[in-house]
């Protein structure tokens, strides 16, 4: 009861950190047995398990560096998009292989289909329980997001991969090989793009003060709360400065407004959650062109200020 009591009266980081270290300390028993039984049955599960290895050494990364209070966030961001990348590389290898090498013919049981389908949908629960459980918070519990969705992709397209080997009398392997490939590709950018991101994101980097030098060129503040709008979306919020001017001095931070899904009601994001395979892509798509189109914003807001006869100065 002590634990329980204990958990539930954690911050939202804290409470963060455990289910990650629990997903962690699961997956890591998975693919130590894959590895195991890839030795004695079937070389193709010890890479399987080297890929799942650096995913998780990435998650990694995000737990120590969330739980330190050292000042090494450049190290194991570096370290995080190392090993995304390795990872990506051993599995888009590994999926592309079989349109060049046939992998063996192997009958597979109900049994051994049923397995293996429910270790992938055990690690897709996990994955997706930490995708949907944490929050914006900084860039250590963004990039857990990242790998969660990750590691959810591959379980999928592993049960895909058994379930048409076992079904299909057909030659599945080039569906699983291309399929495998862009899940590659697709968590090779995710290493860019947490190799770029703290340059170019506005997380840890929301608050934002100025000074006012030239109070001629002042045309936006005149006094009290002010509320600047960045970037327009209305389908994932729209980026806004709030900040209040007193003294001559500007403070404020950048924040994201609601996004289209907070904003539905019910019934819609039921109808959204029946339409997920389809509308996933889009809105994958659509966050990517977000995140180009609000690169750098405390930059942006810096001209702004700067424009307007302010200067920026620390928080």
């Amino acid at each position: 009861m002590g634990i329980f009591r204990m958990y539930k009266n954690a911050s939202f980081e804290q409470r963060t950190i455990f289910k990650t270290v629990v997903s962690l300390c699961f997956s890591s028993a998975l693919a130590c047995g894959k590895f195991v039984i890839g030795l004695f049955s079937d070389y193709g599960l010890c890479i399987i398990a080297v890929y799942t290895f650096a995913l998780l050494l990435a998650k990694l990364q995000c737990v120590a560096g969330a739980a330190s209070k050292k000042n090494s966030f450049k190290k194991r961001n570096a370290l995080m998009a190392t090993f995304l990348m390795l990872s990506s590389i051993v599995y888009a290898g590994f999926m592309c292989r079989s349109l060049f090498v046939a992998p063996p013919k192997r009958d597979y049981g109900l049994g051994y289909v049923l397995f293996v389908a429910f270790i992938s949908f055990s690690e897709l629960g996990f994955a997706l329980a930490g995708i949907f459980r944490t929050k914006n918070k900084g860039h250590f519990y963004r990039d857990i997001k990242i790998i969660n969705f990750c590691m959810a992709l591959i379980a999928i397209l592993t049960t895909q991969t058994v379930i048409l080997d076992f079904m299909s009398e057909a030659d599945a392997r080039i569906y699983n090989a291309y399929t495998g490939m862009g899940i590659g590709a697709f968590i090779a950018a995710c290493a860019v793009f947490i190799a770029v991101a703290p340059k170019l994101s506005v997380v840890g980097r929301e608050h934002n003060v100025f000074e006012l030098v030239e109070a001629e060129k002042n045309k936006i503040v005149c006094g009290g709360a002010l509320e600047l709008v960045l970037l327009k979306s209305a389908v994932y919020g729209a980026y806004i400065y709030r900040a209040r001017f007193a003294g001559g001095r500007l403070e404020g931070d950048i924040v994201r407004g609601p996004s289209l899904w907070k904003r539905m009601n019910i019934f819609l994001k039921i109808l959204c959650c029946v339409l997920s395979e389809i509308l996933v892509f889009a809105w994958l798509i659509g966050r990517a062109v977000l995140f180009v189109r609000s690169a750098n914003l405390p930059a942006r807001l810096e001209g702004i200020m700067v424009a307007n006869g302010f200067k920026k100065c620390g928080g």
